[in-house]
């Protein structure tokens, strides 16, 4: 008879075990199964590249399919770039989009893990093809009134930088459709920006000012003075750099990556 209880209790027990461990089990299974959230600092207002209106983009969409395939959710934070090292190093993001040469892990004093690029931009010396400027390298740009994107004189090299410390007449701005407004308006004779980018603000503010529609409509020069500016994703971790690369690798070769740019910039 005590034997028999001994064989119900030991039964009982067991159940119990397999029903705990079952519990852990589903909890840890749960748990790997809902993708981490990571923070990703961007800058704002670079359409089509980033449209903060719709937390969408060229490269917001990359980096946001690459990181799901890495098994990573993401929640972009749209930040001037002057504010992205800052936050970066007080652990507010996670990773940081920006130009391949812009040393986070310096700026931010926060080990920083840059990862392969994702795409480039193509930064040109604009000007009204009717002011028949001669800009055939960034020498050119001395002694003229110049607008740059913010922190242009960190991602265009060195010359650009020391160009821009002995014109007087440089600035840089953080809102790009201001780069248009003051080149039609002649407030400027040059403006540095991504070709895409300023030409997704000249049609933007053909809608929203019918009224300068006549003066945003002068044809344009590109002066091709700078080589592309390749675009990357640093992370805090070296594990999730990583895991981006190899998602990353993984659109290119499905064509998943190219799908992505068509949408935005017709081939």
């Amino acid at each position: 008879m005590i034997c028999g209880i001994w064989i119900s209790m030991n039964s009982f027990l067991h159940k119990v075990l397999c029903v705990c461990l079952g519990g852990v089990f589903a909890l840890l299974l749960g748990g790997s199964a809902r993708a981490r959230e990571l923070h990703v600092g961007i800058g704002y207002a670079i359409p089509p590249y980033v449209i903060t209106e719709s937390d969408a983009g060229l490269e917001v969409d990359i980096i946001r399919q690459a990181l799901l395939e890495a098994g990573y959710e993401s929640l972009f934070i749209y930040l001037p770039n002057l504010r992205l090292p800052v936050e970066f190093a007080k652990g507010n993001l996670d990773c940081v989009a920006a130009n391949s040469v812009y040393d986070l892990g310096k700026d931010s004093g926060r080990s920083a893990f840059p990862s392969q690029k994702t795409i480039a931009y193509r930064n040109y010396a604009i000007t009204l093809r009717d002011d028949w400027l001669h800009i055939a390298s960034i020498n050119d740009l001395a002694g003229k009134t110049v607008l740059g994107f913010n922190n242009a004189r960190l991602f265009l090299g060195p010359e650009f930088r020391a160009m821009a410390r002995l014109n007087t007449n440089y600035r840089e701005l953080d809102d790009q459709s201001l780069q248009v407004r003051m080149l039609f308006a002649r407030r400027a004779q040059v403006v540095i920006a991504d070709k895409f980018i300023f030409l997704w603000w000249r049609e933007y503010l053909k809608k929203v000012s019918p009224s300068m529609k006549r003066e945003l409509s002068l044809p344009l020069a590109f002066h091709e003075i700078f080589p592309p500016s390749p675009r990357r994703v640093s992370f805090a971790w070296p594990e999730v750099r990583s895991a981006f690369d190899s998602a990353l690798d993984e659109l290119r070769k499905s064509g998943r990556l190219e799908s992505i740019i068509n949408q935005y910039i017709q081939p």
